[in-house]
Order: structure tokens, then sequence, then C-alpha cells
């Protein structure tokens, strides 16, 4: 073998080791306050919420020097009444500050040394107990004088200062958990927990 193949074969070596650390190195998940207001649904004949949808968003970045792509970003439940959704999330790609809609079941692709940035929404239930519901009771009412059955309520943060205890029983020990590809099958896992 020719000293030029063993500098090539040394080179590949070396930059295959450097580069086949585990996803949990390479990959940084970010979690960054969003002003997305926090969206709450109704049933107007009843006059009851019975869903709400919190904003958060994420920066993805990777550190390596390959690409690495992933399909899903899920949100889970630690909440018994919202476990069944785990998976179902609206996701947005921010473009420029501005939110563009895309599928959470499609494979998505983050360039070397770069990262991506994404806004979703969670779904959680609301019960119907009187407890509840009675901290809802200005937004039905406004809700029913404009027959709207969805209502933008305010940042994450306002919601938090008004209802906290109820905010920490929908969100307490969530977390979001994205599994890599590698190659065409699934790869290594990374779950972190969901940062308010």
């Amino acid at each position: 073998m020719n000293n030029p193949y063993k500098i090539l074969i040394l080179f590949s070596l070396i930059f295959l080791l450097t580069n086949c650390h585990s996803i949990q190195k390479n990959i940084s998940i970010n979690q960054k306050k969003t002003t997305k207001a926090i969206i709450i649904k109704s049933s107007l004949k009843d006059s009851i919420i019975y869903g709400i949808q919190i904003p958060n968003r994420l920066e993805i970045k990777n550190k390596s020097l390959l690409s690495k792509s992933f399909i899903m970003i899920d949100y889970l439940y630690k909440d018994s009444l919202s476990n069944w959704a785990n998976r179902n999330i609206e996701l947005y790609k921010i473009d420029s500050e501005r939110l563009e809609r895309i599928s959470n079941n499609k494979k998505k692709t983050i360039p070397s040394k770069d990262s991506l940035s994404f806004v979703f929404y969670t779904r959680h239930f609301i019960d119907s107990t009187k407890a509840t519901q009675q901290q809802f009771k200005p937004y039905i009412k406004k809700m029913l004088e404009e027959n709207k059955d969805t209502l933008h309520i305010g940042t994450v943060g306002e919601f938090k200062t008004k209802h906290a205890a109820l905010f920490e029983k929908l969100t307490k020990n969530d977390s979001i958990s994205i599994q890599f590809l590698d190659g065409r099958e699934l790869g290594e896992r990374i779950t972190v927990p969901v940062e308010w």
C-alpha cells in the first residue's frame, strides 16, 4: 500500500472516530420562551372549556460534522388524561420569525454545525370540575359574547401567573423526546424535561 493511501485511510478513521460520538454529545435541545398565545377551546353549548394548547419554542443544534435527521418531536404527557396524545402536537418551523405549519410525521434534517428552530403547541384536556372551570369563567363569558369556540388568552408567562396550580397540574413531569435516525433505521433517542 502506498503512503498516500495510508494517509487517506488514517484521516478517514480519525474523521469517523471523531463523529461517531453518541447523539447526546452531538445534539443539543434548547427551549426558549415564546410570545405566542395560549389557545383555549370550548363547548359553547355546555359553556365549558375542554382543551388548552400551550406553545413552546425549541432550538435543536447539530454540533457534529455530519447532518442529523429525525422524523418526530414527541411531547410526552405525564397527566393520565392527556397521555393518549403523546404525539399529537401542532408543529411550526420558524422562518425569519414567521411560523410555517409543517408535518410532525415527515423527516427533518439538520445540516452539520447548524440548527433548526420550531414552535409547537401541546394539547391538554381540561377537566369539567367546577373548581377548574371557575378559573376560565371570564374567558367563557367572552367566548359566548363573541360566539367563538376558540380564544387566544395571552402568553405562557401570563397564564402561569394567573393559574399557577392549574398550569403545574397540566405540565408537571412532561418531557420532549426526539429519536434520531441512524441511516434509514431508528437510532438513539434524546429526552429532556419540558421547560416553560
